[in-house]
């Protein structure tokens, strides 16, 4: 995490703030706000779930805000990540009716809690100096985000001063049987809190049309890539449209425009600029809309790197919410390749009897003469740090959609998570490695160990994922991307 969210931890609730209360975690960072929380372990993303409301949701799981596992996690259920409100000025009547609402969902793409796990809801009474239990959910899978509103009529939390709180009760599988497959698990996700006054129990719909799914690459293969490559082959490289994703949240029809706009960030020159037509949502109904994109990036610098900002919003109603109606997206052009979008929802791994020597491989395509000096691994935290095992770097020929000849490998680096929330780390080969048009990189494992790589469950795999396992290579069926990426050295293959 960047060090500038430690000043938060153990944060005081600070000077309260007035109703309305509300977030729909549809901001930037990856941290909760600290003008309505006080604590930042839980995650701030778009990608745990598919069927949020709308863009931005808060999972509570087992990692802290650096991305670690729980000094006190266990195989038993311990208190894992904490959402506090900041203090609230909440002196009212009951007659006032004042209500907290929220949506949750239990586990979303990832982990589902188990049955000893819970989601709970507490109160601060300010005068009493002591937190109250309120509600609580235990694992078990939900249809989506499901709806809680609650009311606030106790005068022991009518009060200047008051707080709410949710906890996520996690437990780690597997501690005593594999400890390096235990690591961030039982997911929670919460979306759309809001606590005001003048409300009712029917107070259930959330009038809003807002962008849902993120954002993805606007380049067929890959999230990210180097500049000269895509340079080369940007005519075939370029999707043909730009996927937008939004859900009219509301009971009656909304008319909805889409509209990009693509920023060179060298420049900060917009490149392209379009309205992507407009149509009629119908109530409480999920859109998928292909707008046409009609271009290529091309960017005015010279350097060997780009970098694009791409911007999709909503034109709705005047009276609509607008802060959940604009997404955006970097579209990156370095020295390496991405498949993954940059989190992992999920641990990959290869382990039991006979897997001492069991090989990966994700295939690459590289555009132009090139060599791969590196490849940076995304490791998720484990139990006791168990998987920090010995492996060996390695890149592979293609052949015939497999991993084929051994280009190159490198011996001796060790498996170990970064040092920020889904963090990379690279190992460089002793010599780059050369390589042209469909290439394989990957690593082969010198112990029987889980190695819990991060898993992105976003993208999808699409045949470029193998295993060896007993003498051959293997197509893999794990849902999603392994999260290891070619750092490339750009300046061609050289003799």
């Amino acid at each position: 995490a960047p060090p500038a969210a430690a000043m938060f931890k153990g944060a005081t609730a600070g000077e309260p703030v007035s109703l309305p209360f509300s977030d729909d975690f549809s901001g930037d960072s990856i941290f909760p706000s600290s003008a309505r929380w006080t604590d930042m372990q839980v995650f701030i993303n778009n990608t745990y779930s598919v069927r949020q409301p709308s863009a931005g949701m808060a999972t509570l799981d087992c990692l802290d805000e650096q991305g670690q596992l729980y000094s006190g996690a266990s195989q038993s259920v311990f208190a894992a990540d904490h959402l506090s409100s900041r203090a609230i000025d909440l002196q009212y009547l009951p007659a006032d009716s004042l209500f907290l609402s929220f949506w949750y969902e239990a586990g979303g793409v990832a982990d589902l809690p188990e049955e000893n796990d819970s989601l709970t809801l507490s109160f601060w009474a300010p005068g009493e100096e002591k937190w109250y239990s309120i509600w609580r959910a235990e694992g078990r899978k939900t249809n989506g985000f499901e709806h809680v509103i609650i009311p606030v009529t106790d005068p022991r939390y009518l009060m200047n001063g008051f707080r709410f709180r949710f906890t996520g009760y996690a437990s780690l599988a597997g501690i005593i049987s594999e400890p390096s497959q235990a690591g961030n698990a039982d997911q929670w996700n919460i979306d759309h809190v809001l606590l005001d006054k003048d409300r009712s129990v029917h107070d259930t719909v959330i009038h809003d049309v807002a962008l849902t799914l993120p954002q993805r690459s606007l380049v067929k293969e890959y999230e990210a890539m180097p500049w000269k490559h895509f340079r080369q082959a940007y005519l075939s490289a370029m999707s043909p449209v730009t996927k937008v994703s939004y859900r009219n949240n509301d009971t009656i029809v909304r008319n909805v425009t889409r509209h990009v706009t693509i920023t060179d960030m060298s420049t900060n020159a917009v490149v392209r600029d379009f309205d992507a037509g407009a149509s009629n949502a119908e109530p409480l109904t999920d859109i998928k809309y292909d707008a046409p994109l009609l271009y290529t990036y091309n960017s005015a610098s010279s350097a060997d790197t780009a970098q694009f900002l791409v911007t999709v919003y909503l034109i709705t109603d005047d009276f609509d919410p607008k802060q959940n109606d604009t997404l955006r997206y970097i579209q990156r052009f370095s020295d390496y390749f991405a498949i993954d979008d940059g989190t992992a929802e999920a641990g990959y791994g290869i382990n039991g009897q006979g897997t001492h020597n069991a090989m990966a491989a994700l295939r690459f395509r590289s555009f132009i003469p090139d060599s791969v000096t590196g490849i940076s691994f995304c490791f998720n935290d484990a139990y006791d740090n168990a998987n920090q095992r010995a492996i060996n770097i390695m890149v592979w020929a293609d052949d015939n959609g497999r991993p084929g000849i051994l280009l190159g490998s490198t011996a001796g680096p060790t498996a170990a998570p970064g040092g920020e929330i889904n963090g990379f780390v690279t190992f460089n080969f002793d010599k780059p490695v050369k390589v042209t048009d469909n290439f394989w990189i990957g690593w082969r494992q010198e112990s029987e160990k889980y190695l819990n790589i991060g898993l992105d469950l976003n993208t999808a795999p699409a045949g470029r994922h193998f295993f060896h396992l007993s003498g051959e290579w293997q197509e893999s069926q794990v849902p999603g991307t392994i999260m290891m990426r070619p750092v490339m050295k750009g300046s061609g293959s050289t003799t």
